[in-house]
């Protein structure tokens, strides 16, 4: 009886070995949740900001490039017809001022909605967002009319540097709170570990595409909204504006706006004032203020603002 159960056991123990030596990976603990989520992080692979290269994100399979805005080619604008006759346009400005690492410009979007509808508005918002973008760059070669030339190379040059980020997974976003998106965003602009360029075009703060942004974009091709979250944003600090939250909404003509205006002033000055239980809208003028279904007060809300709303502002 002893011997039977002796050999059971040594029987069991080969067994045991077999299955050890030959799937080693059935003894290992499968990773968490979480863990399995940070392999397709992007923030997992983002490089350091270089001053010097163009603007690279691990969401791109190819890295981006343009002839004609590299540091060697920028140097010789100045012997083109366009560099001076176009001196005092935006357009200009924005490209003469800035480093490689600036291009190509654009957004870091992220989208938080993943409905069966939203497959089918996602092109369609996108395309939107894209055209009024245009839109904005093209405005400003009919304003101001005196000024000299009518040189549309910088035009050019900045519809052909855009590109945007766009941080999709169902899996990690899907109905992602602006808090996460904030944390996310964050621990990038730690990445980049350049904090002196950081503060300006796609490192000022980050869009965030959530249903009711989608849908109405979808409503509205001009006054259709996305969410702009700020990634520096710290309860702690006091800002000029007692009721800044570090998030407002921006109507997505004034996109460009808003891009161009981050070379001046950071998104806590840009961001209009609220009374307590609205949300600040950019709507590259005085701004406005929408409840979470977009119910606004009308466009020249900060200039008729009702008595009393002003000392209302959370903080």
């Amino acid at each position: 009886m002893e011997l039977s159960i002796i050999y059971y056991l040594c029987l069991l123990l080969l067994f045991g070995y077999f299955v050890i030596y030959h799937f080693p990976h059935t003894n290992s603990i499968p990773p968490s949740p979480s863990e399995s989520a940070s392999v397709n992080d992007p923030n997992d692979q983002v490089e350091e900001l270089d001053p010097e290269k163009f603007y690279h994100h691990p969401v791109w399979p190819q890295r981006w490039h343009h002839p004609a805005l590299t540091k060697e080619a920028s140097a010789k604008w100045w012997q083109e017809p366009w560099f001076k006759n176009a001196a005092d346009r935006r357009s200009r400005q924005f490209l003469t001022r800035l480093l490689p690492c600036y291009f190509p410009w654009g957004y870091i979007i992220y989208r938080t909605v993943y409905t069966p509808e939203s497959e089918e508005l996602w092109p369609v918002v996108m395309e939107r967002m894209a055209h009024q973008l245009n839109r904005g760059i093209e405005c400003e070669l009919d304003y101001p009319r005196e000024l000299p030339g009518d040189e549309s190379r910088p035009k050019q040059l900045i519809e052909e540097s855009h590109k945007y980020v766009v941080i999709s997974d169902p899996s990690r976003w899907d109905g992602a709170s602006i808090e996460q998106v904030r944390g996310h965003f964050a621990v990038y602009l730690r990445k980049i570990k350049q904090e002196d360029y950081s503060e300006e075009s796609r490192f000022a703060s980050c869009l965030v595409v959530d249903e009711r942004s989608l849908k109405s974009i979808a409503k509205d091709d001009r006054n259709g909204f996305v969410g702009v979250v700020d990634g520096r944003y710290n309860p702690e600090e006091r800002y000029d504006k007692p009721s800044y939250r570090g998030f407002m909404r921006v109507q997505i003509k004034a996109l460009w706006e808003l891009y161009v205006n981050y070379d001046w002033e950071p998104m806590s000055t840009l961001c209009p004032k609220n009374p307590d239980g609205w949300i600040p809208v950019y709507n590259g003028s005085y701004g406005t203020v929408q409840d979470e279904d977009a119910n606004e007060y009308p466009e020249n809300y900060a200039q008729h603002r009702p008595k009393g709303l002003a000392g209302r502002g959370r903080g």
